[in-house]
């Protein structure tokens, strides 16, 4: 007599090692899905036919099915651990052929080091700057709904912009993904949103190493990060040192929702889940805003840097007023910034509008389109903005100040948003 458990243990790894859910497994079946399960939980057994259909479909033979798993097999191989690696070596290869082909980029294959030649002639005190990144919280979002290139570019603009803010002229990015087993399609899509995100930018796209653990992840399911590198003149390095009273405050634009403030419309979402597929204004909803990749500012501010038109740059890390750094603002000086200048993107103002957050709180959690703030010299104002313009949408939002009325704080709010 056959044992149901033994036969249903062996289709259950066979489907692993093919790659398959029991609901891709039945589609090819044309069973439901609940069968499969009963067939791999030796609750019941396939017949005589549909074992022959289920051999052919996960590429096996019919007596490895009929006999089981056998408890006196003792090797254990790639197979065991339910990763193709065949196909994973495939998927490597390919993604070699999008590397960037420029002199700089030396050498990178795999997990191999990355040789990579930087443009330091005529520095005269060359630093080297590398930061590594993940995705942040926005990152399971993306998986469970295919906004795959989204959060790809999206780890790619943040990257850059990390390095940007401080002078730093990215250079080279290498991605990283950990996943489970995988026709190749899904990777391939990923490495080239990658590389045109790096391309955007004028970043040199040094390859995406791919560790294949199908043991810990299931079908479609990643985990990325990325690491950029840099150089700047260390007299070049942006400290906000610079930084005069008078000086004025723009802000750019960005498309995308800091991954900080994401968690916040994740908690909206569960709670009010017909929101997601809402329309924020008559042609956007909600799900696609929420996952469009932020802004890369790299090609402004190096057209900037390179006409001695900034003091000092700012990231916006959640809101407006929580500036990321390496320093302060010199003493004695401090942002006002203008609420009523602010031009609010939709989005915003539906998650506000549905009275689930107060205004205290609303405010501190969101950057409201704002991606980046430049501290221009008053003088050099509309010449800045022009340049700026020609990459990205921006607003002037305030000016720098002495902090007299408010010894305490870098950064202060002036007036009301403009709804």
């Amino acid at each position: 007599m056959l044992d149901k458990e033994k036969v249903g243990r062996a289709i259950l790894e066979q489907r692993k090692i093919k790659g398959l859910t029991q609901k891709q497994l039945a589609e090819l079946l044309n069973v439901s899905y609940q069968a499969v399960s009963r067939w791999e939980q030796g609750i019941s057994l396939p017949s005589v036919d549909m074992i022959y259909d289920i051999a052919r479909n996960l590429e096996t033979t019919v007596d490895f099915l009929l006999n089981g798993l056998s408890e006196e097999r003792r090797v254990i191989s790639y197979l065991d651990t339910g990763l193709d690696i065949r196909q994973l070596y495939i998927t490597k290869h390919r993604l070699d052929g999008l590397i960037t082909k420029d002199d700089s980029l030396i050498h990178t294959h795999y997990t191999e080091p990355v040789f990579f030649k930087p443009a330091i002639s005529g520095m005269e005190e060359p630093v080297c700057v590398f930061a590594n990144h993940v995705p942040g919280s926005k990152e399971r979002f993306a998986v469970e709904n295919g906004y795959d290139r989204e959060i790809c570019m999206d780890l790619v603009a943040s990257a850059a912009n990390n390095l940007i803010r401080f002078g730093v002229k990215p250079a080279v990015f290498q991605a990283n993904m950990v996943c489970g087993n995988n026709d190749g399609g899904q990777i391939l899509t990923m490495g080239e949103a990658f590389k045109e995100a790096c391309e955007d930018c004028g970043i040199s796209f040094a390859g995406m190493e791919i560790s294949g653990q199908a043991v810990n992840y299931h079908i479609g399911e990643y985990q990325l990060k990325g690491m950029a590198m840099g150089y700047v003149d260390r007299k070049n390095i942006i400290t906000g040192e610079q930084i005069t009273e008078g000086d004025l405050i723009v802000g750019l634009h960005t498309d995308g929702i800091s991954n900080v403030s994401y968690p916040f419309v994740k908690v909206m979402i569960d709670r009010r889940p017909d929101i997601l597929y809402a329309k924020v204004d008559e042609q956007n909803l909600l799900i696609d805003e929420i996952m469009k990749p932020n802004n890369c500012y790299v090609n402004v501010i190096s057209e900037l840097m390179g006409q001695n038109l900034l003091h000092g740059i700012y990231k916006i890390r959640r809101d407006l007023f929580h500036w990321e750094s390496s320093r302060t603002m010199p003493r004695g000086l401090g942002a006002g910034i203008s609420l009523e200048s602010i031009p609010i993107p939709p989005m915003f103002r539906y998650l506000y509008d549905l009275n689930m957050m107060d205004w205290e709180c609303f405010l501190n959690s969101f950057s409201f389109g704002i991606g980046m703030m430049l501290i221009i010299p008053r003088a050099q104002y509309e010449r800045a903005v022009e340049m700026i313009e020609r990459h990205h949408k921006c607003c002037l939002m305030g000016k720098i100040e002495q902090n007299d009325e408010h010894p305490d704080e870098m950064v202060w709010m002036e007036g009301v948003f403009k709804w």
